[in-house]
């Protein structure tokens, strides 16, 4: 009965293309990739209210959506983001044709798996081509394995990654009815990711860098110079608290992201890193607010 074993091998040859391309490696590429355009389009978005926000300084009064789009400040915003949801459906996708191919071959190497099963049942014991259909079905029932991970990264997208493109004219319209100086007071609620994204986090991690030790060499001059005249420690007190305030609304937004949006942390490939940066952010506005807070008191009890 070799001849069910080369049987085998040939089929097993034939789908040997498709199984070295369904692989959580690729997987993880195309999922990293949704990562980077869902990103972009969140900047899409902020820039679309930025565009709006230019369009209203030219004049634009209407709430009609139709007004706008005669602005060229609006138009281009429209446009920069329209392009970037788009880039970011066409990647989730590529993620569905994936999973979908990956099933479809997957049915292939199971079926191929089952006929040998059934031939090795019905196979003696003394059979000379046991063995190595045996080892063939061990090396199948890997290669299955991993075709099956590879099948399922669709279910691996969140909410958001998977519906942001689909709630693209539900978005446009909310943010036109959203008050105009609400960018100014709030931060909404869709834009607060952009935070996570690694371009937004190095500019204000090298911030927060820059706060602290601005802080601190404040608060060691004010220090100095209220033991010669007390008066003239308060302007480095001042700019101290000032800076405090900046650093403290930085951790503040990253903190309301590791609050409001777990999952989008969680779904990162960096996810060690950005719960260390976030703590960091956290820790260092405690120890500059005690650093801040120790300076005051000392001054004020000296000038006591």
């Amino acid at each position: 009965m070799a001849k069910e074993l080369e049987k085998f091998k040939a089929e097993h040859k034939k789908l040997a293309a498709g199984t070295k391309k369904f692989t959580t490696a690729e997987g993880d590429k195309i999922k990293k990739r949704i990562g980077i355009s869902l990103g972009n389009a969140w900047e899409g978005e902020d820039y679309f209210r930025e565009s709006l926000a230019k369009a209203r300084a030219d004049g634009v009064t209407s709430g009609k959506l139709a007004d706008f789009q005669k602005n060229k400040h609006f138009k281009d915003g429209m446009t920069t983001w329209n392009k970037a949801v788009d880039i970011h459906q066409g990647e989730v996708d590529a993620m569905t044709a994936f999973c979908g191919e990956a099933k479809a071959h997957l049915a292939k190497m199971s079926k191929l798996a089952a006929d040998i099963e059934k031939d090795l049942k019905k196979r003696s014991k003394t059979s000379d081509s046991k063995k190595d259909i045996e080892a063939l079905q061990g090396a199948l029932a890997k290669e299955i394995g991993g075709v099956k991970k590879a099948s399922e990264y669709e279910g691996k997208l969140n909410a958001m990654q998977k519906l942001y493109a689909a709630n693209f004219q539900k978005n446009v319209a909310k943010i036109m009815k959203e008050k105009p100086d609400s960018h100014d007071k709030k931060l909404d609620a869709t834009e607060l990711p952009q935070l996570l994204v690694d371009r937004n986090l190095k500019k204000y991690t090298n911030q927060v860098g820059t706060l602290v030790k601005a802080i601190n060499a404040h608060c060691v001059a004010a220090i100095d110079k209220a033991g010669e005249d007390l008066k003239a420690a308060a302007p480095d007190l001042k700019a101290a608290a000032a800076k405090y305030k900046d650093l403290k609304k930085i951790n503040d937004q990253y903190q309301t992201v590791k609050k409001k949006f777990p999952r989008a942390i969680d779904d990162s490939k960096d996810k060690k890193k950005l719960l260390a940066t976030l703590k960091k952010f956290n820790d260092l506005t405690a120890a500059a607010e005690r650093k801040l807070r120790g300076t005051t008191v000392t001054i004020k009890k000296a000038a006591a």
